[in-house]
C-alpha cells in the first residue's frame, strides 16, 4: 500500500462528511439542552466513520473492475487504480468493521443500534447477490433513509427522546444529499440531460424537499437558520461552477464538505446575540404570516 492510498481513497475522502452529518445531530442536541459528553461525541464519530469506512472499501471491491474504467473515480478508488492491493483492502475492511462495531457499541446502545442500521442499509445497497443500488428508484429511496440515520446519529447518542428533534428538516437534508447523488453518479457532465433523464425521481424529490423545507421554516424556532444557509450558499455555488470549469470533477468533494459545514455554521451561529435577535425578528414576521395564512383559509 502506498503512502498515497492512506491518505486518498473512499474511505478518507468520506470520513469527514460522515464526521460532519453526525456532528449535526450532536449540534441540535447541544444547543437545545446545552448537556454534551465529549467522549460519547469522540465514541460515535470514530465509530460511524471507521465502520463506514469499511462499507466503503467493501463497495470499491466489489466495483473495482467498473471503476478501473471510469476515468472520475480511478484517482481515489483505491483498489481500482492498484494503490491498495485486493488483499490489503480484505485485512482493512477487517479491522475497520471491528473497530467501528466496538466503539459504536461503547458510544451507547441508542447509537450503536443506528450504527448497525445504516450498516445493513449500505450492506444492501452494495452487496453482490442483493445490490439494490442497480433498482434506481429503491436505491434512492435507500440513500435517503441512510442519510436519514446518519444525520440524526448524533441527537439519539445522548437521548432515544424524539422531542425537539426537526425530522422535517432532516428529511429535507437527506432529500438534497440524495438529489446531489445522483447527480454524482451521472458524472456530473451534463445537469439538465440528468434531470430529463431521472425526471421521475428529480422532480417528485424537489418538490418533497421544497415542502419538507416550508414546513421546517414554520414549525421550527429556528428560521434565521435558513436564512443563513441560503446567504452561504449562493457565493458558494457560484464559486464551485466557475471552478469547476478549471478544475472539473475533483472539486465535487470540496463543495460537498462546504455545504455541510455551512449547514453547521448557520446552526451554531444561533449562539451570536446578533444572530438570535434576527431569529426572534423574524419569528414574529414568521407567526404574523401564519396567522394570516389561517384566516385565508
Amino acid at each position: 500500500m502506498t503512502y498515497r492510498a492512506i491518505i486518498y481513497n473512499s474511505a478518507t475522502l468520506n470520513a469527514p462528511k460522515n464526521i460532519l452529518q453526525f456532528l449535526f445531530g450532536v449540534i441540535l442536541y447541544v444547543s437545545l439542552t446545552g448537556d454534551y459528553n465529549l467522549l460519547k461525541i469522540v465514541l460515535g464519530a470514530s465509530g460511524l466513520s471507521l465502520g463506514l469506512g469499511a462499507i466503503y472499501l467493501f463497495n470499491d471491491l466489489t466495483d473495482y473492475e467498473d471503476d478501473k474504467k471510469n476515468m472520475m473515480k480511478i484517482s481515489w478508488k483505491a483498489i481500482a487504480n492498484g494503490s491498495i492491493s485486493i488483499q490489503t483492502a480484505k485485512y482493512l475492511i477487517i479491522v475497520l468493521s471491528i473497530l467501528g462495531t466496538i466503539l459504536s457499541f461503547l458510544a451507547g446502545m441508542n447509537f450503536f443500534g443506528i450504527f448497525a442500521a445504516v450498516i445493513a442499509l449500505n450492506l444492501l445497497y452494495s452487496y453482490p447477490s442483493i445490490r439494490l443500488k442497480n433498482h434506481k428508484n429503491t436505491g434512492l429511496i435507500l440513500i435517503i433513509v441512510m442519510q436519514i440515520l446518519k444525520f440524526s446519529s448524533g441527537w439519539f447518542l445522548f437521548t432515544s427522546s424524539f422531542k425537539g428533534f426537526p425530522f422535517p428538516f432532516v428529511i429535507s437534508l437527506s432529500i438534497g444529499y440524495s438529489l446531489l447523488f445522483l447527480y454524482y453518479k451521472n458524472n456530473t457532465a451534463n445537469a439538465k440531460e440528468i434531470i430529463k433523464e431521472n425526471k421521475l425521481r428529480v422532480f417528485p424529490l424537489s418538490l418533497l424537499l421544497v415542502g419538507f423545507l416550508l414546513v421546517s421554516f414554520f414549525m421550527y424556532a429556528f428560521p434565521v437558520v435558513f436564512v443563513l444557509i441560503l446567504a452561504m450558499s449562493v457565493p458558494t455555488i457560484l464559486f464551485y461552477n466557475l471552478s469547476k470549469d478549471y478544475l472539473g470533477t475533483k472539486v465535487n468533494f470540496a463543495f460537498m464538505y462546504a455545504g455541510l459545514i455551512i449547514i453547521l455554521l448557520s446552526f451554531l451561529l444561533l449562539s451570536s446575540p446578533t444572530v438570535t435577535a434576527t431569529n426572534d425578528t423574524i419569528l414574529i414576521y414568521s407567526s404574523q404570516i401564519k396567522e394570516i395564512l389561517r384566516h385565508a383559509i
